[in-house]
């Protein structure tokens, strides 16, 4: 039995995403659904749409039970381990590693992107955790220089890239027409740049492109209907799903998203993707994939940027294509090295 500890069951599209592809790469590896234990916030719900079994993320008492069974523990992939949107995050999932030590079960920590990471206790505990690990792979540069720093030894980092890139790339057969994505999480400066965003909204539309809103996690809707409210012909989606999300994306010709997997999904639709960087995994993404993105502070400047993107489309789309080939072979590396774990 494999134990598997994520931000799932919270209705984030990235992280149900990168769900389906470990339950895949298991699968794949000869482990039976119902031998993948997910811890989830909607058990139920997590336990009808990946044909695994779940349970409660915060059970403790029960996760103590299963973990004394398990073959194996995976804590990951994403975001999990940063101390800038939560100080939550970290105990959470790391207390959760100390117990499968505790328990003897191998640790792997699968497809992480660390940091920031501020507390010096924490960054500590991150080292220590990964150090304990039978194995780990990040999904960027960044995270392997953050573990390196920490004391973790290079040849016990495996540096592959976000597991969602094993999914192939959906060609588009033709141009597409003029619709934009806009995707926009919660963030600290969403007060004083709404009416900036309502002014960027009504550009693209006075231009002749349909907008459409895309809630891709927790709170984005809320921040769609806002802006609606002064864009009366803003379309706001309902929050997209892994079954939903393929359509969305590949009706539309461009996607501006601060979240990462809205990037990286946008890419592999063939939605020509750009970012707006409010956290350094967006920028890293954004350079992996080689496609173009804003700093939150240059919000007056996207504008211009979409105009260039939709001039230079072709050339745009041939970047990431082929960025994207590449990323794909570099997402495989997780799977190999559950692969030598498991044996």
């Amino acid at each position: 039995m494999i134990l598997v500890s994520g931000y799932y069951g919270f209705d984030n599209l990235g992280d149900e995403a990168i769900l389906g592809v470990l339950c895949e790469d298991l699968r794949a590896l000869g482990i039976k659904g119902e031998d993948i234990v997910v811890l989830s916030n909607r058990p139920q719900q997590t336990a009808d749409r990946f044909q695994v079994t779940a349970v409660p993320r915060y059970d403790l008492r029960e996760i103590w039970r299963r973990l004394g069974d398990a073959a194996l523990f995976i804590s990951g992939g994403g975001s999990l381990l940063q101390d800038v949107t939560s100080r939550r995050s970290i105990p959470y999932y790391l207390s959760l590693t100390e117990l499968a030590f505790l328990r003897k079960v191998p640790v792997v920590m699968y497809g992480q992107g660390l940091g920031p990471v501020q507390s010096r206790i924490f960054r500590h505990w991150v080292g220590r955790a990964f150090r304990k690990s039978a194995a780990c792979s990040v999904r960027d540069s960044g995270s392997l220089q953050f573990l390196l720093g920490l004391g973790v030894p290079r040849e016990k980092v495996e540096l592959c890239a976000d597991p969602v890139f094993q999914q192939q790339l959906v060609i588009k057969p033709s141009q597409p027409p003029r619709k934009i994505l806009l995707n926009i999480r919660p963030y600290s400066g969403w007060g004083s740049h709404a009416e900036l965003w309502r002014d960027q909204v009504q550009l693209w539309q006075r231009a002749g492109f349909e907008i459409e809103f895309i809630p891709l996690g927790p709170g984005d809707e809320e921040l769609g209907r806002s802006l609606q409210h002064s864009c009366s012909e803003l379309k706001v989606a309902a929050q997209l799903t892994l079954e939903s999300a393929a359509g969305v994306f590949a009706g539309a010709a461009l996607c501006v998203s601060m979240r990462l997997h809205g990037l990286i999904f946008s890419a592999l639709h063939d939605c020509m993707p750009i970012g707006l960087n409010y956290d350094p995994k967006v920028e890293a993404i954004c350079r992996q994939m080689q496609i173009p993105w804003l700093e939150l502070g240059q919000l007056a400047e996207l504008g211009s940027v979409i105009d260039e993107v939709w001039r230079e489309a072709s050339q745009h789309r041939l970047k990431y294509h082929q960025a994207l080939d590449t990323l794909r072979e570099a997402s495989l590396k997780n799977r190999s090295m559950l692969a030598r774990v498991l044996g």
